[in-house]
């Protein structure tokens, strides 16, 4: 346990020496102290990983391969793509053909006892991960699990029987499906073995290094906020006596007596008014007959 609140200490003070980018938004020290605190949560997700590996081989029942290479062959993939879940839980594959590619799983836990063994991918789940990253997850998920036995007979495994493949979701909103999925609540259960005090001793101590980082982040930010709240003071008028060499000139005599009380907004000219209608006289009819002089 030591080591990993040890862990935790540098995990922070990593993140506050970091050197991050400048957000033109957010302003220097706001874009700090966001970019710090982001910083040390995804730091608590490599934490998780420790803390799990820690008190799963500190249970003494598990052997805990960490961060293994798994290579998948064309056969898995095919299989996963064309039957549910439900099939593919009565099927295993051996390595008889070569493989396409490999997976990398954060740890793989062997129970030689019980003649069993799960390979986990551990997420944080402080939001849905999306389909973007869900679908190839759940795809690699259960592609291992159809070759697992496999892997680990070749690896000296040779009595693991019974396999799982899993994502553990700690804080339960990856957005992964039931049948993949074993949330932080969980872990204790699962395993059979106490993991989540041990989480959540390195989340506390965690916390605590954050918040005596913190004031550091923050004086900046309120000194920045201060300075843009403080009154800039009245402005000088061009009549005052700051205004150097210049004589002071009193209001004009119409304002003397009788000062008008000006409108603190423009004025428009109001509604519009109908126009009135311009009478034109008409001129005098001319005389329809007569002498002309």
């Amino acid at each position: 346990m030591a080591a990993l609140l040890k862990a935790t200490r540098e995990a922070v003070a990593a993140a506050v020496a970091t050197k991050f980018p400048l957000d033109e938004l957010l302003g220097p020290e706001l874009s700090r102290l966001i970019s710090v605190s982001n910083s040390i949560v995804k730091r608590h997700g490599l934490l998780l990983e420790r803390a799990i590996i820690e008190a799963l081989e500190a249970s003494g029942r598990f052997q805990v391969l960490h961060n293994p290479v798994i290579p998948i062959t064309a056969a898995s993939d095919s299989l996963v793509a064309s039957n549910s879940p439900e099939a593919l839980a009565r099927i295993a594959l051996r390595y008889d053909t070569p493989a396409i590619r490999s997976v990398t799983h954060d740890i793989v836990v062997i129970d030689l006892e019980a003649a069993w063994a799960g390979a986990y991918q551990i997420k944080r789940g402080g939001g849905d991960m999306g389909p973007r990253l869900r679908k190839p997850l759940e795809r690699d998920l259960a592609a291992v699990r159809l070759l697992l036995r496999a892997y680990l007979r070749d690896q000296g495994y040779s009595a693991v029987d019974v396999v799982t493949t899993a994502a553990i979701d700690y804080l339960g909103s990856a957005g992964l499906p039931d049948h993949l999925t074993v949330l932080g609540s969980e872990l204790d259960e699962h395993f059979g073995v106490p993991v989540v005090s041990t989480i959540e001793q390195m989340t506390g101590h965690l916390r605590a290094e954050l918040h005596k980082a913190v004031p550091d982040l923050l004086r900046p930010l309120l000194a920045a906020l201060e300075m843009q709240a403080a009154p800039t003071g009245p402005r000088q008028k061009a009549g005052t006596k700051e205004s150097a060499g210049e004589e002071l000139v009193g209001p004009p005599d119409f304002l003397a007596d009788d000062p008008v009380d000006f409108p603190a907004r423009p004025v428009g000219p109001g509604p519009r008014h109908a126009p009135h209608l311009l009478v034109v006289p008409r001129p005098p009819e001319r005389p329809a007959g007569g002498p002309l002089f």
